[in-house]
């Protein structure tokens, strides 16, 4: 699979060659600090010039970070297109508990939060009028940058009994798929807390929905932002299934660490990582180096163990959340509204029992209070919805009842 990669690129993708500056100060940036060389190639300003001396962070535990000596230099320069060392390395560690066994080679890319990573991931595969299987429904930003591209949205359905993208509806959508038209590139997919219903694909579909992407000749780009957050049984990553290099794996501290550091990962086969490098190069460069810094010296401070204690301690904070908005809703919106408990994530998925178009009662919920999102914003197609979606990561515990009472008093005024 590992040349195979290549012809899921797009025409851009493969029009893009490599910034010839970035090549030689990538291969300086990979030399190790004793090696002598006086480089006259790279334009980058003279340390010298920096205000900045040394970054001190302290922690809630109040212990500090230092970021000062070669981390600083590294915060303050121009750095490695596909990110620094340190957090590179950690992050590798997180890889490995995800595909314990050996499988195709693969390589991962800092980037300016999942966001941006899946930008450059659509970018590098799909060209105007490529057709992209959906998770349906579906995190609208990713809509939004297969539209901008001028692609094919085909939805797929989430299972009605165990929620998740249900695999019976995909085999079956490629099955018919009618033969004057040209296949599908690429499954996306939010497989842990699915954005916005909350779901998780059981491990027997995760199974099932790999074998089939495998017998179509399809990629998966796996957007798993909420992989950390998982109140049940913890759950395997595609990677873990990939035999054949067809899974794009896009990660994000912004959940478990602070959204305002905008840092992400993307793991691939590495033919598609040199694509998206060579796109990062001539855009934003590089993702911020203070913020790799800072996340860097955190990692290295608590480990990987350190790590996984801090993920299941957030896992608990939402989970609390979670059971409170669903006592709630079950004391005030019964009558109104079904739900599925979310499984991992931050959102509850309602559907109106009376209610055919969310969107008529949102500025009306808003006049009173509360603010949801209607759920036509998740549907491939652009249709009313009786959904909308509630998150319950912001608001404290304490306020989430009287949030529930407004949105419920929003829908009996409206009725």
């Amino acid at each position: 699979m590992a040349d195979h990669i290549l012809k899921f690129l797009s025409r851009t993708a493969l029009r893009r060659e490599p910034s010839p500056i970035r090549v030689i100060s990538n291969y300086l940036l990979s030399l190790p600090p004793d090696k002598d060389v006086l480089s006259l190639a790279a334009g980058a300003p003279a340390p010298s010039t920096f205000p900045l001396q040394s970054v001190s962070v302290t922690l809630k535990s109040g212990e500090t970070l230092n970021i000062e000596g070669d981390a600083m230099a590294a915060a303050l320069q121009y750095n490695r297109t596909v990110g620094q060392v340190g957090i590179l390395n950690f992050w590798g560690k997180v890889i490995e508990e995800m595909q314990p066994h050996p499988g195709p080679e693969r390589q991962t890319i800092v980037t300016t939060g999942a966001e941006f990573g899946s930008y450059l991931v659509l970018n590098a595969i799909i060209d105007e009028g490529d057709t992209i299987l959906m998770s349906d429904p579906v995190y609208p930003p990713m809509l939004l940058k297969t539209k901008a591209l001028n692609a094919n949205v085909v939805p797929v359905a989430e299972d009605s009994e165990v929620g998740g993208l249900c695999p019976k509806q995909l085999q079956a959508t490629l099955e018919n798929w009618p033969p004057a038209k040209k296949k599908p590139k690429v499954l996306v997919l939010c497989p842990t807390g699915s954005n916005p219903s909350g779901a998780n694909i059981p491990e027997d579909h995760r199974k099932e929905i790999y074998r089939i992407v495998c017998e179509h000749d399809l990629l998966i780009i796996e957007d798993d932002p909420y992989y950390f957050i998982n109140y049940g049984k913890s759950l395997k990553s595609f990677l873990h299934y990939d035999g054949e290099g067809r899974v794009i794996r896009l990660d994000s501290l912004s959940k478990i660490l602070c959204p305002g550091f905008r840092l992400g990962f993307c793991t691939a086969p590495p033919q598609l990582i040199t694509y998206m490098e060579r796109h990062y190069s001539v855009s934003l460069l590089n993702t911020c180096n203070m913020s790799q810094a800072i996340a860097a010296a955190y990692f290295e401070k608590i480990g990987i163990e350190g790590f996984n204690q801090h993920t299941q301690q957030i896992t608990q904070y939402y989970k609390g959340q979670r059971d409170v908005i669903i006592s709630a809703l079950d004391k005030h919106m019964s009558d109104l509204a079904t739900w599925i408990v979310p499984e991992a994530g931050m959102f509850v998925w309602l559907k109106m029992k009376n209610i055919e178009d969310t969107s008529g009662i949102a500025k009306l919920a808003m006049d009173n209070g509360v603010a949801f999102v209607p759920g036509e914003a998740f549907i491939t197609e652009n249709v009313k919805s009786p959904y909308l979606r509630l998150a319950f990561s912001l608001v404290p515990e304490d306020k989430l009842e009287e949030a529930v009472i407004r949105l419920a008093s929003s829908i009996r005024q409206s009725a």
